[in-house]
């Protein structure tokens, strides 16, 4: 019995064959002999859109293995080309304008920032790249602050050992030199990074200030001025970053920062032109002129353990920061009287003195987080923790030159003083987050308890103790769609607490003013709301709009004014700045952002904003302005090769209460290139290329307005070269293992 048969075989690529019996040959059952020949059919191609960008969840993708135009680039590139991440020239990353992101590489935190982040990437190919997940809102799983953002870099191959040491000269041209290092290694189970940094640097500014005092419609006095300021000043500066995977379910995280800086033999000139009306009439010109120094030691350390009971987000992490300051500042203020006529009785006099500072901050925060999921679409966060200690203290002594003895030995009673500040908080928050397939629901509600004790020793004592008790919560909506659109509502309540200082009623005078608390503040209260939407386009880029409204009842703002009468320790009118509660303020806006990325070497980012603000104050007209401002950022490629960076700003000027602020066009320009394998990177910026940087402000209070402009110097070239040594080790599933060097 005979019997045809045909065998289809679909081969890699798509290429159907057939095979059947030869037409003279004959197929016996009982045996497999059998003679066939190869006939090739009609190709089928099989093939499916690969997509540049997706979404799953809370979760951005920019899927940089699907984009082809990447070929080529470095891992930064990439980075730079995701979707509503920023980047400056020095490698700072921000998303919609909050810098609080944190940069992870294969599912653990990196580390890293600035321009070790970036040197970093840039040892390290596009191709090495599977995708780049932007996370704006993470649930309890990742394990981080509900205001934290996460950008997590995602290789292809699997990140084994890796060593780079990294070093680096940035300088500019006011001048300004800052030579740097970091040493970076990872492996299986340790994560260690390491950057210090030193700088010198002068400055220059220079400016002019008109204000006047009035009480009615009566002018008290008038004055005019002009200053020069030059300041040396230098930096120095080390952070460490020591994540350790104990096993599956347990990790250690240690990150420290530590930082000296300082000014010396920091120069200031001002002249003077006066006129004063009450209670003699005068006028004079005087000049003062100063020389300062200051060192300042800051930092602060964290440790954060982390344990995961599973993988589903079920975890606990317990974290302890020290947070402290030491302050040294020195001044030497001398005042010459170089015209005074029509003078009753002189109300300035010459003065030579001297003046010691020193401010001591020291807090330590504890935070417990613990989070659980509630079934499939549900989870719980809860945190408690609190601030057992923070203390506040500072000392200003001041010594006259004494001719007599020809030393700085007379002291002024009337600015001498030493404040002692001290808090504690107790704070708990729990959050409920639920997720349908495309909509997630996030509920919190915060409670905190403040004891803060005030301590002033001087001519003014004051010693105080206040409790405050707040209560905010806030709800947040977010929805996805597959044609990748994502909509987000957010509601929220917030209190706002006044510091000591606020409140001490103890005077702090300087020259020809003081500063004071006031006692009759309450804490203000605000609403925040915003509506944002955001699209993601395939191949192009994206687009954002974020609409809000935020209004403040109570709002603590510090105030300029003038004394109704003389000053009994001035002996003149003169001004005063001290805080209050005004009766409300508001903003609402539109902000919009377009990224166009045709090529993964060309990005263009245009932002625009447009808002209107305004302030209430009892008795007093309302005040408003509608402001708008917008700025660009292009980065481009040239062959690949050398990058092309230019940004610019500019807008009309902002209301803040009685005053409004203009800031000029400014226009940056800079060019960078990575070499020799990506071992070297040389970059060179002009910055503010039209020197246009000059701020004007306009203060118009009650019983107080003055004008001031400031020229700052900011047209200025920075350059900076990056020298890399050591390798990346990838090992990727189809090959036995590659190194890049």
């Amino acid at each position: 019995m005979r019997k045809t048969f045909v065998v289809a075989i679909l081969m890699a690529g798509g290429v159907l064959y057939a095979q059947t019996p030869d037409s003279v040959s004959q197929a016996k059952l009982d045996s497999i002999d059998a003679k066939f020949k190869m006939q090739k059919l009609k190709e089928i191609s099989i093939s499916a859109p690969k997509p540049v960008y997706s979404m799953t969840g809370e979760v951005v993708n920019y899927n940089v293995e699907n984009d082809e135009t990447v070929r080529d680039l470095t891992a930064w590139d990439a980075i730079r080309n995701a979707p509503t991440v920023e980047v400056d020239v020095e490698g700072n990353i921000s998303m919609r304008g909050s810098e609080k992101v944190e940069v992870w590489l294969n599912g653990r935190p990196t580390g890293m920032e600035g321009p070790t982040l970036r040197a970093f990437f840039e040892s390290m190919p596009a191709d090495a790249l599977a995708r780049i997940e932007v996370i704006k809102n993470p649930s309890a799983k990742y394990m981080v602050a509900q205001d934290r953002h996460i950008l997590n870099i995602v290789t292809s191959a699997r990140l084994r050992t890796s060593e780079l040491l990294i070093v680096g000269l940035s300088g500019n041209s006011r001048p300004y030199v800052s030579p740097w290092f970091s040493y970076v290694r990872n492996t299986d189970r340790l994560r260690f990074s390491f950057h210090l940094a030193g700088s010198t640097s002068n400055f220059r500014d220079d400016g002019t200030n008109t204000h006047t005092l009035f009480d009615g419609d009566d002018t008290t006095s008038m004055q005019q001025y002009s200053y020069e300021l030059v300041g040396p000043s230098y930096f120095g500066s080390n952070n460490f970053n020591i994540g350790y995977t104990i096993d599956s379910a347990n990790e250690i995280t240690v990150f420290s920062w530590n930082s000296l800086q300082g000014r010396y033999r920091n120069r200031t000139l001002r002249d003077y032109e006066q006129w004063d009306y009450r209670p003699d009439t005068a006028h004079y010109r005087y000049m003062d002129s100063s020389e300062s120094g200051l060192a300042i030691v800051n930092g602060f350390t964290t440790f954060d353990l982390k344990h995961r009971f599973a993988t589903n987000g079920h975890n606990l992490s317990l974290g302890i920061t020290w947070n402290y300051l030491f302050n040294v500042d020195h001044l030497l203020q001398q005042r010459t009287l170089l015209l005074a006529d029509g003078i009753g009785s002189l109300p300035l006099t010459p003065f030579d003195r001297r003046t010691e500072k020193h401010r001591r901050n020291n807090t330590i925060d504890i935070t417990l987080n613990y989070n659980r999921p509630l079934g499939a679409h549900d989870e719980l966060r809860v945190r408690i923790g609190g601030q057992p200690y923070a203390n506040n203290y500072s000392d200003v002594a001041i010594l006259d030159y004494d001719t007599s003895t020809f030393t700085y030995s007379r002291p002024d009673l009337l600015r001498n003083h030493a404040s002692n500040d001290r808090s504690q908080c107790l704070y708990a928050s729990t959050s409920w987050r639920h997720e349908w397939e495309r909509t997630t629901l996030t509920a919190d509600v915060h409670l905190n308890r403040v004891w803060l004790h005030i301590s002033d020793e001087a001519l003014f004592a004051d010693d105080t103790l206040f409790r405050f008790f707040t209560l905010g919560p806030s709800l947040t909506l977010t929805h996805r769609t597959p044609s990748m659109h994502y909509v987000r509502l957010g509601l929220s309540h917030s209190t706002n607490l006044p510091t000591g200082r606020d409140l001490t009623t103890s005077r702090t005078y300087g020259t020809d003013s003081y500063s004071t608390g006031n006692r009759a503040l309450h804490p203000s209260s605000t609403w925040k709301s915003n509506l944002s939407w955001n699209r993601y386009f395939e191949r192009i880029g994206n687009i954002g709009i974020d609409a809000y409204y935020n209004t403040t009842l109570g709002g603590i703002e510090s105030v300029v004014a003038s004394t109704s009468e003389v000053d009994p320790w001035l002996g003149r009118i003169v001004t005063y700045t001290m805080p209050m509660n005004i009766a409300s303020s508001f903003r609402y806006g539109v902000d919009a952002n377009v990224t166009l990325r045709p090529k993964a070497w060309c990005n263009l980012s245009l932002n625009a904003s447009l808002y209107r603000s305004g302030y209430d104050v009892e008795d007093e007209l309302p005040q408003r302005l509608t402001s708008w401002r917008i700025s660009a950022r292009l980065w481009t490629k040239i062959a690949k090769v050398v990058d092309i960076e230019a940004s610019t700003n500019y807008g009309n000027p902002s209301l803040d209460l009685y005053s409004q602020q203009k800031t000029n066009l400014t226009v940056n320009l800079g060019l960078s290139s990575t070499l020799l394998d990506g071992r070297l990177s040389l970059r060179a910026y002009i910055n503010d290329l039209f020197d246009s940087n000059r701020t004007t402000s306009t203060t118009a209070a009650p019983s107080y307005s003055a004008i001031r402009s400031s020229h700052h110097y900011s047209r200025y070239i920075t350059f900076g070269i990056t020298y890399r040594i050591g390798k990346l080790n990838l090992q990727y599933q189809a090959m036995g293992g590659a190194a890049m060097q």
